[in-house]
């Protein structure tokens, strides 16, 4: 055995190898040194959301989506490629027993790698927004843009797939979100048609678009139709009666606007030569004072954007026509009390005198007697009560000579109602009187005289 050990020299090979293993350690020890290094933006996986939200009914809204992390181990595996894909960090919210808010968690962070463990994270704690996410609808607006061809005007565009959209996100985000918005161009447009694809945005009350990330719209897009209407300008008429004292030749028209822009289907608009406004007494009219009168509008079509409803109408008498005008007092006043049968008032006039207006030739106007003019008023004591009110009354006129009418038939006379005095104390009854005669006309004859016109009781 000796000579074996000898002869081989066993010994100085085994010490030999002993000290290549040593050599070996020792090298590959100065080669893959123990380092750190740091891998950065490992993404962070959210869980336990569902337990948060079964339990408090809050959801995640956002938090901080990437770490850096600190690893420390044998150099050639902190320095792999493929290292940062071993890495795994996580943030467990189930732990949150608050309500919505924001909080600050410590991340989980694991590393499939030998001999590699992690030192640290960066940021040490991940920040969490959690709230409640609900769901709500918002309507749509649609504007149009651009300026359509010469003689077209664009219709308020018509949202046709849907009239409002579905919103998700925080409760208190959503509340922020007055509409969705969405433009379309019209620009050289002469026919009305639709667009598919038109984009929304969600906007505020201010009209704002909302710059939270938070909230999302079900519907990105919607199919719009925008109508284009021709445009019509038609004049304005009006149709006249004559009177006694002035005939329609004898008048000149004033009408202002003496056109409007009508918009509508191009067939309504071509029947369309002409607006009549209406019809005005001759007899009636104050001439040199304008009148208003709505326009009316056929059916299907409308007032371009600008143009007046309402017309004002003015009748003048040609300068070559002998029509003039007078202007005269009345104080003479007729109180028709339709309740005088049970009223408990007494009515008197406090109005003076009001001004009326004559029409007529120059001639006739010179003979009409002031005098014989009156002022009937009817009114129902009981109704207005006691106090001081303003009537309207006809007037009334007798002896007009021929070729004179009355312009203005309606004024307006303040009167006051009056608790009636009471019956003297021991007034004996007044003895029954026969019935009167009839009037030679066929009506009954009145019991008692009228009060005379221009008397205290008639005023």
């Amino acid at each position: 055995m000796k000579q074996f050990l000898k002869k081989y020299d066993v010994g100085l090979r085994l010490l030999s190898l002993l000290l290549a293993a040593v050599l070996w350690a020792v090298a590959r020890g100065s080669l893959n040194p123990i380092k750190l290094n740091i891998i950065r933006e490992i993404p962070v996986t959210i869980i336990g959301s569902d337990a948060l939200e079964q339990a408090y009914g809050l959801s995640v809204i956002e938090y901080e989506p990437t770490v850096n992390v600190t690893v420390r181990g044998p150099n050639n595996e902190i320095t792999s490629t493929t290292l940062a894909k071993r890495i795994r960090a996580t943030v467990d919210v189930s732990s949150i027993e608050g309500g919505a808010g924001e909080y600050t968690l410590q991340p989980q962070v694991t590393v499939n790698a030998d001999g590699v463990e992690v030192s640290a994270t960066t940021p040490g704690r991940v920040r969490v927004l959690v709230d409640q996410v609900t769901t709500t609808t918002v309507p749509v607006r649609v504007s149009a843009t651009g300026t359509t061809a010469s003689g077209y005007r664009a219709g308020a565009p018509e949202p046709t797939s849907t009239k409002e959209v579905s919103i998700t996100g925080p409760a208190s985000e959503l509340r922020e979100v007055a509409y969705a918005f969405g433009t379309v161009s019209v620009e050289g447009r002469s026919a009305t048609f639709t667009v598919t694809d038109t984009p929304l945005t969600l906007c505020n009350d201010a009209g704002e678009p909302i710059s939270s990330t938070h909230v999302t719209s079900q519907t990105d897009a919607i199919t719009v139709r925008v109508p284009i209407y021709p445009v019509e300008s038609v004049l304005l008429t009006v149709s006249l009666t004559d009177g006694e004292t002035l005939k329609s030749e004898q008048v000149q028209v004033t009408i202002s606007p003496p056109q409007v822009n009508l918009l509508g289907d191009q067939n309504a608009l071509a029947k369309i030569t002409e607006i009549n406004l209406g019809t005005i007494a001759l007899d009636s009219v104050r001439t040199g004072v304008p009148i208003e009168m709505d326009i009316p509008l056929p059916e299907g079509v409308r007032l371009d954007v600008g143009q007046p409803s309402v017309a004002r109408v003015t009748i003048a008498v040609k300068e070559q026509e002998s029509v003039a005008t007078r202007k005269v007092q009345v104080d003479k006043f007729v109180l028709t009390d339709t309740a005088q049968a049970q009223t408990p008032y007494t009515v008197r006039a406090l109005t003076d005198s009001v001004e009326i207006e004559l029409r007529g030739s120059e001639q006739a106007l010179e003979q009409v007697d002031v005098g014989a003019l009156s002022l009937g008023l009817t009114f129902d004591s009981v109704s207005l009560g006691v106090g001081t009110h303003k009537v309207k009354g006809m007037i009334a006129a007798t002896g007009l000579p021929a070729g004179v009418t009355l312009v203005q038939v309606d004024v307006e006379v303040e009167i006051l109602i009056e608790q009636a005095a009471p019956d003297a104390p021991d007034a004996p009854d007044a003895p029954d009187m026969p019935d009167a005669p009839d009037a030679p006309d066929g009506s009954p004859a009145a019991t008692e005289p009228d009060a005379a016109p221009g008397t205290e009781a008639g005023r």
